[in-house]
């Protein structure tokens, strides 16, 4: 068995369905509804690649996590209750998909890459932090005093640099 023709076959085959049954008047969502599959099957094939192939490469698990979120985050606008009109609203899920994918790359290097962990956290903090102030719910001197405060960001990375250099491992 050939893997490399697998994820092709399978996708020919749903594709195939899914248009036999659209010739048939069968009522199913039209692409503009359900184009989100492509970043889904895209991201669960990265993921896959990860787990089944022979590369283990961190940096799969990071690009499928977020394809994957992206995927599921625009079948929740295409099929629920949200629709591209919220989108200057919603715009830190992005942010937090970084962060969760970041998150996930770190657990797949068996939590050593601390850069990847800084990451996660800092999309979390800005992540957070944008969802608070497009859904106001934070007070009016916390909305613009948030902004201002992004120079901690800058601090925090060089402790943490500053941390890894004083307690890394040293090479002879």
């Amino acid at each position: 068995m050939r893997k490399g023709t697998i994820i092709p076959a399978l996708f020919l085959i749903l594709l195939g369905v899914y248009f036999l049954l659209s010739e048939l008047g069968i009522g199913i969502p039209g692409w503009d509804r359900i184009w989100p599959i492509f970043p889904l099957v895209g991201g669960l094939a990265f993921l896959g690649g990860y787990v089944f192939g022979s590369r283990h490469d961190p940096s799969l698990v990071f690009v499928g996590t977020a394809a994957m979120l992206v995927g599921l985050w625009f079948f929740f606008i295409t099929l629920g209750p949200l629709d591209y009109r919220n989108l200057e609203t919603w715009w830190p899920v992005f942010v937090l998909i970084g962060s969760v994918a970041f998150l996930a790359q770190w657990a797949a290097t068996r939590f050593r890459d601390w850069g990847a962990l800084f990451l996660a956290l800092v999309a979390f903090v800005v992540g957070g932090a944008g969802l608070a102030m497009t859904l106001q719910l934070l007070g009016p001197q916390t909305r613009a005093l948030l902004p201002r405060l992004w120079p901690v960001l800058l601090i925090l990375g060089g402790l943490m640099t500053l941390l890894r250099a004083l307690l890394g491992k040293r090479s002879r």
